[in-house]
């Protein structure tokens, strides 16, 4: 590694820091290189380094790993000047909205030095003493970042909100049946259970993702809301609240119209679908970043999916509903994957989805799985409705089932 391409890369920055009001920015990476952003540009970002980001595989996916990052902060995509420092070479190149740059002593004439003309005396630098380097490295290492130990994590919020709706939703279905005496499936029908005959009969689709904040058991709470917890911890601290929030709601509501589709009238409640799209992201996100080649990586996914596979099949469980959240999850994460050897992909999982949306409203259109029929617990839920002074929704759902059960001649 050439001491004296170090030192005048240290020098570049120095000056585009203390000249230009450029700040670096802490990407906590090994290596000879250095990355920089204006507070008041976040439409460029400055990475300077002894050899190119994208002149190997590797180093490519990692370059483009760390700039993914950091527009993710800045929130929107950025030019990346990609800066070598050579002993000889020189040039220019730009490549959609990355320019690689070299630049070294013979540097005179470059699109670069153009916009950033302050860099031009560094190139010409010549270390008078032998810790010229060693102080250059000392005064950047000052302008960098100060890094606090011991930092908390931040609190998964969205996380901690589903995690309470549910809460909520499971203290008002306890309390309708211990306390008022009200039937624990009719109460979770009312509050937004997934039942078949009412979304058909009276058109209550939205039942699809509402049944995900329902648990009528206590156990069957605790195990989602202890695997919503410790999945959602670590994928809203990694991806965000946005992106948990989508998968987990797009899980939910696929899996609710899986078992819309293969099953006929269920009642089912509890956010596993969403909790399996999640596990189905994560499981596309150890691969997307290498980390499933790890052994303990590959044990704890292949724990994972073994436990909830298990569960999945335990009776009264609606595994339809985690594969339709767990294909979801998938799609998802390959959508938004960061991965550039990746990027041809969403265009196929973009046009895949749409299809699978499509075939999946028209199965759901044509569905005729109606059956088993429960007229007592058609009237006992309109009944409920009438007595908690919910006279306009019992008037139109009991409408809706007498006009449903004529059609069906039940």
């Amino acid at each position: 590694m050439n001491k004296h391409n170090e030192y005048l890369m240290t020098l570049a920055a120095l000056a585009l820091v203390e000249q230009e009001g450029y700040k670096i920015i802490d990407v906590r990476i090994l290596g000879k290189e250095i990355w920089l952003n204006h507070p008041k540009n976040t439409k460029e970002l400055i990475r300077f380094s002894l050899n190119g980001g994208f002149n190997l595989p590797r180093q490519e996916e990692r370059t483009n790993a760390i700039r993914k990052a950091i527009e993710k902060i800045f929130g929107e995509r950025t030019l990346l000047y990609d800066v070598r420092f050579d002993e000889e070479e020189t040039g220019y190149e730009l490549k959609e909205d990355t320019a690689l740059v070299i630049l070294s002593p013979r540097t005179s004439e470059n699109i670069f030095l153009d916009r950033f003309p302050v860099l031009k005396p560094t190139l010409l630098a010549i270390e008078e003493k032998p810790t010229d380097l060693e102080d250059a490295q000392r005064k950047l290492d000052l302008q960098r970042p100060k890094r606090t130990e011991n930092t908390r994590p931040k609190t998964p919020k969205a996380t901690l909100v589903i995690l309470i709706m549910c809460l909520v939703m499971f203290g008002v279905i306890t309390l309708m049946t211990d306390l008022l005496g009200y039937d624990p499936v009719n109460t979770s029908i009312l509050l937004g259970a997934y039942y078949k005959i009412f979304i058909i009969a009276n058109y209550e689709y939205w039942r699809f993702l509402s049944s995900g904040f329902i648990h009528i058991d206590a156990i069957h709470l605790m195990m989602n809301m202890y695997a919503l917890y410790n999945l959602g911890i670590f994928f809203e601290s990694k991806f965000g609240a946005k992106r948990f929030v989508a998968t987990l709601l797009t899980g939910v509501v696929s899996g609710s119209a899986f078992l819309f589709i293969t099953s006929g009238n269920v009642l089912a409640v509890g956010l596993s679908g969403g909790l399996f799209a999640i596990l189905g992201a994560l499981v596309v996100y150890q691969i997307e970043s290498g980390q499933i080649k790890y052994r303990p990586v590959q044990m704890q996914l292949a724990q994972l999916l073994i436990i909830n596979l298990f569960i999945s099949f335990i009776p009264g469980i609606a595994f339809q509903a985690h594969i339709g959240g767990f294909v979801s999850g998938v799609l998802m994460a390959l959508y938004f994957n960061y991965k550039p050897s990746w990027k041809p992909l969403k265009r196929h999982v973009l046009i895949s989805s749409v299809i699978l949306v499509v075939v999946m409203i028209g199965l759901i259109a044509i569905d005729k799985k109606h059956s088993p029929y429960y007229g007592l617990t058609d009237q006992g839920v309109v009944n409920m409705a009438y007595d908690l002074g919910l006279d306009w929704y019992a008037n139109i759902l009991d409408d809706s089932l007498v006009s449903y059960y004529q059609r069906e001649g039940q």
